[in-house]
């Protein structure tokens, strides 16, 4: 009895669905029906690795926006400070 792990996958040239061994993963295969060489994937996987990246773009995104937030309210707050001290420069002059 075989303990290998299958997953199946259509033939991108013929169509015809193949069942290929987890373990050749990544690797160029080729239809035992039609002869096309194809590498073998998983969509589901290819799925998950998308909606990683598109969490790691929303991920960023609020990074940069509050980034720009501090440096407003670091900007805003030194000008303030400059105002204060100016208006106690003048009151004792």
């Amino acid at each position: 009895m075989s303990d290998s792990v299958y997953y199946h996958q259509g033939c991108p040239v013929c169509g015809r669905m193949l069942r290929i061994g987890v373990r050749l993963l990544g690797q160029r295969v080729y239809c035992q029906h039609c002869g096309g060489g194809f590498r073998a994937t998983d969509e589901t996987l290819e799925e998950d690795e998308g909606a990683v990246r598109a969490m790691e773009q929303i991920q960023e995104d609020r990074i940069e926006m509050l980034l720009e937030r501090a440096t407003e309210a670091i900007g805003n707050s030194l000008k303030s400070e400059q105002s204060q001290e100016e208006d106690i420069a003048q009151e004792t002059a």
